[in-house]
C-alpha cells in the first residue's frame, strides 16, 4: 500500500496515515478474492492442507487511519484472511484439521515504514514467525522478486502464489517483471495496480516516454506512428487505454486478465486500473464474481457482451466514419451493466457456437472469451438460456443427456448449434 514516492509516510511512535475510501475497497477486493481463492482450492474435503505464498511487493507501514480509529493495510489484511480461512475450513471438523501453509513476503523499499511495518506486526505478536513463515525485505520489489520466486519453488509443494502489486503510479513495476514470475511459477497470479490516467497524462511522442515505456514493457504496443491523428480525437484517452490494456496482456504473457477501472475521491482524481492476470480460468472467473459483488466501487469502460482490446484504425468510426468500437466512460458493475452484458451476449453467443457445427464444449467457450468480456461463467450461462429455449443452440451433457436450462450447463457440457431455429419464443 505504499509507493516510494511517497504518497505516505510512516514513523513509528505517530499516527498512521489516513486510508482513502477507494482503498478501503480495494482492501475488502483483496480479502474476498483471497478468502475465496482458498476456498475453491480446498474445494476438496479430503485435501488437508494447502501449501500457499503471499507476496505484498509495496507493503508500506501496514495500518492507516479512519473514521472508526486505526485499520490495517494490505500484509495485516492478508495474514488475517489467512487466519479466517482456516477457521472456515474448520468449522465443522472434529478432528483432523486443514491447514493453509502459507508464507508472506512483505518488500517495502521506504526504510521508515519498513521499520514502521516491522514494530506493528511485533506488537501484533508475529515476530516469532520472521525469517521462518514472514519474510521482510526492505528493498524495491523488482531488486527481490527473482529471490522471492526462488524461495517459493522451494516450498515443496507450493508453487502457487498471489503477488500483490499496489504500486502508486505506473512504472515501479515492469511488465517483463511481471511477465517472469507468470511463467516461474505454476500457479502464479498477479494483482497490480496501474495509474492509467498519470499516463495519459504525461504520455507524448518523445524519447523520455519512448525510454519509459521501453523499460516497462509498453513501448512496442502503443502505435507512436498514429499517436498525433488519435491525440486529435475527441476520445483519444480511450483509444490509447485499448493499446495500453493490450500491451498490459501481452507483455505480461498471462493467459487470462482482467481490467477494473478505480477512481478516487477528491478534486479532479485520477482513475488507476486494478489489474488481475492468471493463468487459470477459474482464477479470471472468481475475481470477475468478486468485482460485480461490489458494484458500483469498480468500473468497466468496455462495451457490455463482447469486445476487443487494443486500437484498430479500421473499427474507428473516426476514421472509417462508419460505426464501430463504442468508447465510454466507466460504467459501475451495476444491474444495468449486467442486464446489458447478459443481452448482449445473448445475441453473439449462439453466432459464435454456430462456427463449430460439431460442438464446443462449455469450457474452451468460456476461455475463448474470458479476456474479452466483463462477465463471470454464472451471467454467461444465464446469457444462453433464451438461446436454448428457442432452440438455436442444445446443450449435451458429458454423462448423457441434454440441459434444458442455461444455468445448468456444465464445465464439460458440449454446445451444438441447431440445424432448426424455433418459429416461437418462450412466454
Amino acid at each position: 500500500m505504499s509507493k516510494n514516492g511517497d504518497k505516505w509516510t510512516w514513523i513509528v511512535g505517530q499516527p498512521p496515515p489516513p486510508i482513502d475510501s477507494h482503498s478501503k475497497v480495494k482492501h475488502k477486493i483483496i480479502r474476498d478474492y483471497l478468502l475465496q481463492y482458498i476456498k475453491v482450492l480446498m474445494a476438496n474435503p479430503l485435501m488437508p492442507q494447502l501449501k500457499l505464498t503471499l507476496v505484498d511487493g509495496f507493503a508500506g507501514g501496514g495500518s492507516f487511519i479512519d473514521e472508526c480509529g486505526e485499520t490495517f493495510g494490505s500484509p495485516l489484511l492478508l495474514l488475517q484472511t489467512v487466519k479466517e480461512a482456516i477457521v472456515h475450513l474448520n468449522v465443522t471438523r472434529t478432528k483432523t484439521q486443514r491447514n493453509v501453509d502459507t508464507r508472506f513476503h512483505f518488500v517495502e523499499i521506504n526504510p521508515s515504514n519498513f521499520e514502521y511495518l516491522r514494530h506493528l506486526l511485533k506488537s501484533e505478536g508475529y515476530s516469532s514467525q520472521f525469517g521462518e513463515k514472514i519474510f521482510l525485505h526492505q528493498k524495491a520489489f523488482e531488486e527481490v522478486c527473482k529471490d522471492i520466486v526462488t524461495h517459493t519453488r522451494g516450498h515443496k509443494g507450493g508453487e502457487r502464489a498471489l503477488f500483490l502489486l499496489d504500486q502508486y503510479a505506473y512504472d515501479d513495476i515492469s511488465f517483463p517483471t511481471v511477465r517472469y514470475i507468470m511463467s516461474s511459477l505454476k500457479g502464479a497470479e498477479v494483482i497490480l495496480t496501474f495509474n492509467v490516467d498519470s499516463l495519459l497524462t504525461f504520455l507524448t511522442d518523445s524519447k523520455e516516454f519512448h525510454q519509459i515505456t521501453e523499460r516497462i514493457g509498453l513501448r512496442e504496443h502503443i502505435d507512436w506512428d498514429g499517436y498525433k491523428a488519435l491525440k486529435a480525437q475527441t476520445r483519444w484517452r480511450e483509444m490509447i487505454q485499448r493499446q495500453i490494456a493490450y500491451g498490459i496482456w501481452r507483455a505480461t504473457g498471462a493467459k487470462f486478465m482482467t481490467l477494473f477501472f478505480v477512481t478516487p475521491q477528491g478534486h479532479r482524481p485520477w482513475s488507476y486500473w486494478l489489474v488481475h492476470l492468471s493463468n487459470v480460468y477459474k482464477a479470471n472467473d472468481v475475481m470477475k464474481g468478486v468485482h460485480w459483488q461490489h458494484g458500483n466501487s469498480f468500473g468497466h469502460s468496455l462495451e457490455p457482451g463482447l469486445f476487443q482490446i487494443g486500437y484498430q484504425a479500421n473499427q474507428d468510426e473516426g476514421v472509417t466514419g462508419q460505426m464501430g468500437l463504442s468508447f465510454q466512460e466507466p460504467a459501475a458493475f451495476d444491474d444495468l451493466l449486467k442486464d446489458a452484458s447478459i443481452k448482449r451476449l445473448g445475441e453473439l453467443l449462439p453466432e459464435m457456437i454456430k462456427e463449430h457445427p460439431e460442438g464446443i464444449s462449455f469450457m474452451t467457450l468460456l476461455e475463448s472469451i474470458a479476456n474479452r468480456t466483463n462477465a463471470n461463467s454464472q451471467l454467461i450461462r444465464q446469457s444462453l438460456d433464451i438461446a436454448l429455449q428457442t432452440r438455436d443452440i442444445r446443450v449435451e451433457k458429458s454423462g448423457g443427456g441434454q440441459r434444458t436450462k442455461g444455468s445448468a450447463i456444465g464445465a464439460s457440457d458440449i454446445l451444438i448449434p441447431s440445424n432448426q431455429r424455433s418459429l416461437f419464443l418462450p412466454f
